[in-house]
This record gives C-alpha cells, sequence and structure tokens, in this order.
C-alpha cells in the first residue's frame, strides 16, 4: 500500500495544549485542519489557542495558504477521519485508551493514510496491536510547544515499512521548508534500541 499521497488536510484527534499547537502549526503551513474532541468547550479552547498563537507564527514566517478560517471542528471523530489524508492524535497516556482509540481511528481513516501519535511514552506496537493496518501507526512526538520547537521524534513499530516511516520523515520536513532557514532535527528511533539515527535536514 502506498503512504506517499499529497497531504492537504490534517485531523487533529485531542485538542488539549499538545493538540491545539499542532493545529496552529499545521494551519500556519497552509494545511486544512479538522479537529475532534469530546470535552466540553474543546472548539472554542482550541479556537483561543490558535488566536493566541498566531502572531508568533506570523513572526516566523507562515506558508502560502496559511489562514486560521482552515480549521474545521467536530465532535463526530469518524466524520474528522473520513477524509483526513495524516492524522494527529494527542489523547491521554494510558494504554488501554490508546489501544481502543487507535482500533478506532484505524477503522475510520482511509487506509493510504498515516496515523501519528504524539505519545512520549506509550510505544507504536502497544497502540497498534489491535488495528488492522498496524503497518501505518508511528509514533510523531513533539518538543512542547509544537508551533514553536522544531523538534519531532519519529518512533516506528515492531511492524514498521521503511516506505511509510520515510514518508512521514518526508512530511515532517516539508512541514517546517517554508518556515526555518536553520536545520530541522529528526531523532528516529526503534522499539529495538539505540540503531537509531539522527538526522540532520536543512530547511531550505
Amino acid at each position: 500500500m502506498s503512504f506517499d499521497k499529497a497531504i492537504h488536510r490534517i485531523a487533529i484527534v485531542g485538542t488539549g495544549v499538545i493538540g491545539a499547537s499542532w493545529a496552529a502549526q499545521y494551519l500556519a503551513r497552509g494545511f486544512d485542519v479538522i479537529a475532534t474532541d469530546p470535552a466540553p468547550n474543546a472548539e472554542a479552547n482550541l479556537r483561543q489557542y490558535v488566536d493566541e498563537a498566531w502572531p508568533a507564527l506570523t513572526e516566523i514566517g507562515l506558508s502560502p495558504g496559511a489562514s486560521r478560517d482552515r480549521l474545521s471542528f467536530t465532535a463526530n471523530m469518524k466524520q474528522a477521519l473520513s477524509q483526513a489524508d495524516f492524522v494527529q492524535e494527542n489523547g491521554p497516556e494510558r494504554p488501554d485508551f490508546k489501544i481502543k482509540l487507535f482500533a478506532d481511528m484505524d477503522d475510520a481513516t482511509p487506509s493510504d493514510s498515516i496515523i501519528a501519535s504524539s505519545s512520549s511514552g506509550i510505544t507504536p506496537s502497544v497502540m497498534q496491536s489491535e488495528c488492522k493496518h498496524p503497518e501505518r501507526i508511528l509514533v510523531g512526538h513533539p518538543f512542547n510547544p509544537p508551533h514553536i520547537v522544531p523538534l519531532v521524534e519519529v518512533v516506528g513499530g515492531q511492524r514498521p515499512r521503511l516506505k511509510q516511516f520515510n514518508e512521514q520523515l518526508r512530511f515532517m520536513h516539508q512541514l517546517e521548508r517554508s518556515r526555518f532557514t536553520y536545520t530541522r532535527n529528526y531523532l528516529v528511533t526503534s522499539e529495538t534500541g539505540c540503531r537509531e539515527l539522527s538526522i540532520r535536514k536543512s530547511c531550505i
């Protein structure tokens, strides 16, 4: 299965501080963003966060097409994921919760779309354990806040596919091409230990 399709529409699952910061970042890079979260006042809190982050993002430099108007929200996760080209998950850090959430997201997301988690402590093999398409589940763990700090840790699970793994690296690099003129760091790890690579890519 190909994971190299063009990415235009990002789904954000969970709009707490990390999810809201990712939403602001993707909007500033010119993507359509649809966010979902069942919490009360989630949409209002998200839009407030994006509004407050926008001056800093404007100073850093917006990509062509960047607009807060490209943000939409729904409490229905299946609706949010149904046309997503890329998913960024930011749910609670509980293994049982993640397993169920990722199985549900896997069912609702197009099968050629990558699903990345912001998790800092749960491995992809745990999250992908009940998924029908486990090969497209990765960790894309940001350093906080994602819209300011240009560092993300990409972790493959026990059943990764190199093409899919490389596609997330390519996308994360693309995300910053017009934002930074200095080097973007990618810490690439695997669950099996320290054969990971530390990759520097110039952002031109």
